[in-house]
């Protein structure tokens, strides 16, 4: 019988046993063998898969801990937000209250210059809280930054008149002068809402921590893209520990005015994001017993 023989390494001249191991080789290399279930997927491809899922895998767990992380801050900061700001709601309205009762009972009892201290305590307390709601709606609002930041023109000089005229009062309270440099025709690109709200701000703060006769004053220089505005005051100033902790969500601090005037510290950090969401920056400068100087950045109108 002639039956055909296979090749046998053994039995190859020395040209044919090399192209046999090349063909081991490529063989070994390939792995073309399938795996069973993968159909015409190699068991390299497989192997490749398999690790590409596995780091995949990988960096899903580390994003859901990152996230989870995040959320779990969120909630913390909030709930102690919400705490805070019903505590603040809370005692002025109480004062307000209790104040108002008082002078219902006994109006007939109190002399004129009795009855004007306990109406400007009732003043302070409803504007102080006034400004607290203020400050909430325009931070329930800028949570959608995207769809309710609108930047407009705005004339730095008229709206910063305006502000101080709804300031006046306050500031009477405590004898203090408010006085501006503001040139006329100054314009930036803003948001008009977020700008009330920082100048609102960083003025009510220089009125609260500014004693009596004291004297306050708002400037602004310009800058290539950038107008610069200052707010500044002879008060108590502010420690270089307070400091680092003014623009801080986590801790919401806030110290009593120089009338026990009190604050969550909810506007500096609503001053802080509404400047950033303008590419801006703030800073302060201050020491305790040396008045504080707030300075903050917007886009120039060009």
């Amino acid at each position: 019988m002639n039956i055909k023989q296979l090749d046998h390494p053994n039995r190859l001249t020395d040209n044919k046993k090399t192209a046999y191991r090349k063909n081991i080789r490529s063989k070994s290399l390939n792995l073309s063998g399938s795996l069973p279930g993968t159909g015409s997927v190699s068991e390299k491809q497989a192997l490749l898969r398999l690790r590409e899922m596995e780091e995949l895998n990988a960096s899903l767990e580390i994003l859901i801990e990152q996230r989870t992380s995040k959320l779990t801050e969120i909630v913390s900061t909030n709930g102690k937000f919400l705490s805070i700001i019903a505590h603040d709601l809370r005692s002025p309205f109480s004062s307000i209250i209790g104040i108002l009762e008082l002078l219902k009972l006994s109006l007939k009892e109190f002399n004129k210059d009795e009855v004007a201290e306990y109406v400007d305590i009732v003043y302070n307390s409803a504007n102080n809280t006034l400004i607290l709601l203020d400050n909430l709606l325009v931070w329930a609002v800028s949570q959608n930054k995207e769809k309710n930041f609108k930047p407009v023109k705005i004339n730095l000089y008229e709206l910063l008149r305006e502000e101080i005229e709804n300031l006046k009062t306050l500031a009477n309270q405590k004898q203090i002068r408010l006085s501006h440099f503001i040139k006329p025709d100054l314009n930036v690109t803003a948001d008009l809402q977020m700008v009330k709200t920082i100048l609102r701000n960083l003025i009510s703060n220089a009125i609260k921590y500014t004693n009596i006769n004291g004297e306050i004053t708002i400037n602004a220089s310009e800058l290539k893209k950038y107008v610069e505005v200052t707010v500044e005051d002879n008060g108590i100033g502010i420690s270089a520990e307070n400091q680092r902790k003014l623009f801080q969500i986590d801790t919401f601090h806030s110290t009593p005015g120089t009338h026990d005037e009190k604050g969550t510290g909810l506007g500096l950090l609503l001053c802080k994001e509404f400047v950033e969401l303008h590419g801006g920056n703030i800073r302060i400068e201050s020491e305790a017993g040396n008045g504080s100087r707030f300075a903050f950045t917007l886009p120039h109108y060009i």
